[in-house]
């Protein structure tokens, strides 16, 4: 539980990967039948002087989610090398904002995705992606 929120069933976290997004977050996911769909809570550290979500928050949690979708079904690494975003309506502290998306293309070396925020089906944020895929290491 954060902010007295608690987490919708079947979410998970991916904790330690990254230290930023730990902080920022923490940043959910689940996995179903129609993809993968991410989520966090708009805590008060996510917020800015106006009482809403700071929306460098809802970018960082919208390049999360686009290497969630570039690396579902994968086995290998990637980092951003093109984020557009497009912002919908505001966030305010104790929404659950939820990311969906999809991969519209991958090449040999990148990975093109588009996907939406959402706060309680209303559109927050949309965003485009272009992502370096990357080996892992031995």
């Amino acid at each position: 539980m954060t902010d007295d929120v608690l987490i919708p069933e079947g979410y998970k976290q991916l904790a330690g990967v990254s230290p930023a997004e730990d902080d920022i977050g923490p940043f959910y996911y689940k996995k179903t039948k129609s993809g993968l769909q991410m989520g966090f809570i708009a805590q008060h550290k996510n917020c800015n002087g106006l009482g809403t979500v700071h929306g460098g928050v809802l970018m960082c949690f919208a390049d999360y989610a686009a290497t969630m979708l570039a690396l579902s079904g994968v086995r290998e690494n990637c980092a951003t090398i093109s984020f557009t975003s497009d912002f919908m309506a505001g966030a305010k502290r104790g929404d659950w904002v939820e990311a969906s998306g999809v991969v519209v293309k991958r090449t040999g070396s990148l990975t093109f995705l588009r996907g939406q925020l959402t706060v309680k089906d209303e559109l927050v944020l949309s965003f485009q992606a272009v992502m370096r895929r990357l080996k892992k290491p031995a």
